[in-house]
């Protein structure tokens, strides 16, 4: 019975410290994209909301819309790689019309 209010405060302190690291993991804020120049509002606009989990929701819309439209489009079709999200050539001339 003795080791109820023992048991009872190592999970309240482990119940705060969990809630003060992921408080601070929320504090730093999205992580932001890499782009500093954009040829679309709407990217930039995604990129300024919610950084890189703003503008891959945003990319994911457009190849779903691409899909739907019978156009298999992939991500490194736009993309020269998933790291630094570099635009190959084509890359603004395939997404105009599907913004």
């Amino acid at each position: 019975m003795k080791r109820t209010p023992l048991v009872l405060a190592l999970a309240l302190c482990s119940f705060a410290g969990l809630a003060l690291s992921l408080g601070q993991a929320s504090a730093d804020g999205p992580k932001p994209c890499k782009a500093t120049k954009f040829d679309f509002p709407q990217v930039k606009a995604a990129c300024d909301a919610g950084g890189v989990d703003a503008a891959k929701k945003l990319m994911k819309s457009v190849v779903d819309k691409a899909k739907a439209a019978g156009n298999e489009v992939k991500c490194n079709a736009c993309h020269k790689d998933l790291k630094e999200y570099a635009l190959t050539p084509n890359a603004v001339a395939d997404l105009k019309p599907l913004l």
